[in-house]
Parts: structure tokens; C-alpha cells; sequence
């Protein structure tokens, strides 16, 4: 009598192998037909048709809780990072000018007035961002209490 013990994993490997030749190779067709790629067209169609649908429905939601969006948000940020750029280029203009220019002590004192009238206007300018950021972070609250509330 021949001593042969049973190797599960060689058995297990087999079934393996043998599955995976005809699962790969029917998996390989279904991939490769245009039935296929229809349906994942459909289906990203469809996930896209909802993603817009959520996106208005958040914004008429926050509109109508008068909460500014992510877009209005984004466009006073950049009115004021240009403002903030106006305020440098007239701040090197006028240091500029106070370089080249022999100054009465009358213009120095103007001057000096008007760039601390400028470090003032920056104080402003990031008091505003700070409260942008604080408003940023409410409406990203709101939302996400309101996804909590309708699960």
C-alpha cells in the first residue's frame, strides 16, 4: 500500500487554479463587451446626475439659512488677497517715493500717517479672514449636521 497523506493546500490550489481559469476568462469577455461598458457609463451618469442634484440642494439649503457657500466664501477671499496686494504695491510706492524725495517734516509726518492708516486697513483685512475662516467652519458644521439629521 503507498503512504499518501492528503495536502489540503494542494487541493485548495487546485480548486484554486481551475476556478480562476474559467471565472478569469468569462470576467475577461464581460469587461471587454460594449454591454458592459454601456451599463458603467449609466452608472457613473447616474452618480454624477446625484452629486449634482445633492451640491444644488446643499446650496439652496445654505442660500435659504442665508450661510454664505463655499463659492461666495472663495470669491471674497480673493477680492481680498487683491486688495491686500493693492495695499503692498501703494505701501512700496510709497516708500519709494519717501527714498527719493527730500522730505519736509510736514510730508514725513503725512507719511507716516498713512502707513499706519495701511498697517491698520491689514489689521482690518485679516480680522475679515479670521471671521471668513469662523464662517467657513459653521457652514461645514451646518452641513454636516444636516446629513447627520436626514440619515
Amino acid at each position: 500500500m503507498i503512504d499518501q497523506k492528503f495536502d489540503p493546500l494542494k487541493a485548495w490550489k487546485e480548486v484554486y487554479d481551475q476556478t480562476e481559469k474559467f471565472w478569469g476568462k468569462t470576467l475577461n469577455e464581460t469587461l471587454k463587451s460594449e454591454e458592459y461598458s454601456a451599463w458603467t457609463g449609466s452608472v457613473l451618469d447616474l452618480n454624477l446626475f446625484y452629486q449634482k442634484m445633492l451640491n444644488d440642494i446643499t446650496k439652496g439649503y445654505l442660500e435659504k439659512m442665508n450661510v454664505p457657500t463655499q463659492e461666495d466664501v472663495a470669491r471674497i477671499a480673493s477680492l481680498i488677497i487683491n486688495l491686500e496686494n493693492k495695499v503692498d504695491n501703494i505701501e512700496e510706492f510709497l516708500e519709494d517715493k519717501l527714498e527719493n524725495m527730500e522730505q519736509a517734516p510736514g510730508a514725513k509726518r503725512d507719511i507716516t500717517k498713512v502707513k499706519q492708516d495701511i498697517r491698520l486697513l491689514e489689521n482690518k483685512i485679516d480680522q475679515v479672514l479670521e471671521y471668513l475662516q469662523k464662517q467657513q467652519e459653521l457652514v461645514a458644521a451646518a452641513s454636516k449636521t444636516s446629513r447627520e439629521e436626514k440619515q
